[in-house]
């Protein structure tokens, strides 16, 4: 394993490194220098190519790896007690594949990780994010703060925001995530339906043509 000390120093910095598509996605990563990330996983890891709907790990499963994505999409989903699939949450290119949990203290992965595109991720073994976070507390703490921040937010979101509004708030985190994901995926992550999510498009669109 390459030693990484030197980079640790530019972790507790705070550094701010914004994903060139899908920016804001994840906000836990906006406190995180992703080109650091991205040289770290160039060192420790190899290249693998992930087909659509490819699983990277599955819900149950105790996580191996982590990775930077290259290109392409994945997308976390939970298997309800009948059977339905529901989309928790997306990383995008240019970001961290992953379980944070399942890595540090060795539980099974609560979501499946799937390949929502083709993709292409430089992926390293668990052990080299555990020797990161050894090496470096402030970097556990951004970590670990930043996730239970994001978690907690998006709780408080299902509860208190109307469909519309979280529909609203996505798009103004992330302008271009439709250029990204797709309506049905979209539906799934907001939790309603996509005749749901069509008809708050359509009401959106006719108010706008009705101010134009």
């Amino acid at each position: 394993m390459a030693d990484n000390s030197s980079n640790f120093a530019i972790f507790a910095m705070h550094t701010c490194w914004l994903n060139q598509n899908m920016e804001n996605f994840n906000s836990y990563m906006d406190n995180l220098d992703m080109t650091v990330w991205h040289e770290i996983c160039l060192q420790n890891g190899m290249v693998k190519h992930y087909r659509k709907g490819e699983v990277f790990v599955w819900q149950g499963d105790v996580i191996k790896y982590f990775g930077f994505i290259r290109k392409g999409y994945f997308k976390y989903t939970i298997t309800d007690t009948e059977g339905y699939e529901h989309i928790t949450g997306f990383v995008f290119s240019n970001g961290l594949v992953g379980d944070f949990l399942s890595s540090v203290n060795k539980e099974s992965v609560k979501t499946n990780i799937i390949a929502a595109t083709d993709a292409e991720v430089i992926q390293c073994s668990v052990t080299v994010l555990k020797h990161q976070l050894a090496n470096s507390p402030e970097l556990h703490r951004i970590l670990a703060e930043g996730l239970f921040r994001q978690a907690y937010m998006r709780y408080l979101d299902l509860h208190g925001s109307s469909p519309k509004a979280r529909y609203l708030a996505l798009l103004k985190r992330c302008p271009d995530i439709l250029q990204n994901i797709t309506l049905k995926e979209m539906a799934s992550y907001l939790q309603i339906t996509p005749t749901h999510l069509s008809r708050i498009r359509k009401e959106l669109t006719f108010t706008n043509n009705t101010l134009e």
